[in-house]
């Protein structure tokens, strides 16, 4: 679609006629502001924002409304929390998807009623999550099998379901997302922190030996997204290049993302998808390795590894520490001694090494049997488990203080007896 032919004014008018109607709502809106205020006597009322990638849309949207329902079990005052969209998100069926799961407002009314009220009068019912730019889940709402998860009309459910028997006779499938530079390179995001989005990327390439050991194990793998570089390239008939092959559509992502027996995924917006519907989830090359929003969920992680190009040895947790290269921050590569944001680790003769292709069948393969029940974990990696997660939990270059951010994740057993030397030194 053209700019011409998707705005009929020019630019300079819309923009204008934008700033005339806000201009006259604005009265409306402030009254309404006022009396939504006045009624938190008896209510408890929020305006929220949905944020526009789908990450902050799915996630954000859903611990807020995870913890509206939590709080409306405990209380005799109710909340109510209404949604604001600003009409920009990236999946056209995310909007419709909250329309039919929340409260949301929408439009020029919506948006001077979230600068107003959500700005000035909004309260703010749990300060450390909102600190979090609300992506990471501290109260385990998403664990909570008391609390309902979003859902889909029936007309949806069936349409979804006719997707999945017409390519998937067994339905048992597993989405697979692996991200890549087209997305931000389409956006036109690349620019003060480019270089941290190019080290997240992986190749698809490396991803078809597992992908074909999870097909022989009798799932349909489907390559996720919605813009990528390549294609995934495999004769098995249970992998699909759903991603390129024309399947693709907003709502199918969606449903794909809840319906799937789990999800493998290197970390993206898209995989808020599985996680707002309680999939199981492991995250393979994974960067920032210690990221609190990945750490705080009940995930599976084998991280991307940091080499010291010297000697070709993998650094162990105590080195990173050592060299400031634990990250946690996703705005944030590498500090040096005066504070300054690298985006270069062979300048401190480090680089990042993504995982090989037989890592990668061993992972999937490990998930694939823990979600089945069958995987069997060893005395000495369970006592590993253990001690990383302590590590995890009180080290105070990973934790504002001890036990600030739960540690409900795991690291791929598989990824510790490789690198049994990541805890060395760490006590």
């Amino acid at each position: 679609m053209s700019l011409k032919s998707k705005f009929p004014l020019p630019l300079r008018q819309v923009s204008i006629r934008g700033a005339v109607t806000k201009l006259a709502l604005l009265p409306f809106a402030a009254i309404t502001s006022l009396f939504l205020f006045s009624l938190r006597p008896i209510y408890v009322i929020r305006i929220v924002w949905m944020g526009r990638n789908i990450g902050q849309s799915t996630v954000c949207t859903e611990l807020e409304r995870l913890q509206t329902l939590k709080f409306n079990n405990k209380n005799f005052r109710k909340m109510v929390t209404i949604f604001y969209a600003d009409g920009r998100e990236v999946n056209e069926y995310l909007r419709k998807f909250w329309r039919q799961n929340a409260l949301t407002i929408r439009g020029n009314f919506g948006y001077l009623l979230n600068k107003i009220y959500g700005r000035y009068f909004s309260p703010v019912t749990n300060p450390r999550h909102k600190s979090e730019v609300g992506l990471v889940d501290f109260e385990g709402l998403l664990c909570d099998s008391r609390l309902p998860i979003p859902e889909f009309t029936k007309r949806e459910r069936d349409r979804g379901e006719e997707f999945v028997d017409s390519v998937c006779p067994s339905g048992k499938f597993v989405c697979l997302h692996v991200r890549d530079a087209a997305y931000y390179s389409f956006q036109k995001k690349l620019v003060d922190n480019s270089a941290f989005h190019f080290y997240r990327d992986s190749d698809i390439a490396s991803y078809s030996l597992a992908a074909k050991a999870l097909a022989e194990m009798g799932y349909t793998v489907f390559r996720m997204g919605a813009r990528v570089n390549k294609t995934l390239i495999s004769e098995h008939p249970g992998i699909i290049d759903y991603a390129t092959n024309g399947m693709r559509t907003d709502f199918l992502d969606f449903y794909l993302g809840a319906k799937c027996a789990f999800c493998i995924s290197t970390g993206s917006g898209w995989d808020g998808i599985p996680t707002i519907f309680r999939r199981p989830i492991m995250f393979v090359n994974a960067l920032p390795t210690f990221a609190p929003s990945i750490l705080c969920l009940n995930s599976l992680i084998f991280p991307k590894t940091f080499v010291q190009i010297s000697s070709r040895f993998s650094l162990s947790l105590r080195d990173l520490a050592e060299k400031n290269l634990v990250i946690t921050d996703r705005h944030m590569i590498y500090a040096d001694e005066n504070g300054k944001a690298i985006t270069d680790f062979t300048n401190v003769g480090v680089e990042i090494r993504d995982l090989s292709s037989e890592e990668l069948v061993e992972a999937v393969t490990e998930m694939a049997q823990r979600v089945e029940g069958t995987f069997v974990e060893t005395l000495e990696q369970k006592e590993m488990q253990a001690k990383l997660k302590h590590i995890l939990s009180t080290h105070p270059k990973l934790q504002p203080s001890p036990n600030y951010y739960p540690i409900r994740a795991q690291f791929a057993s598989c990824f510790l007896s490789r690198y049994p030397n990541f805890m060395y030194g760490l006590d």
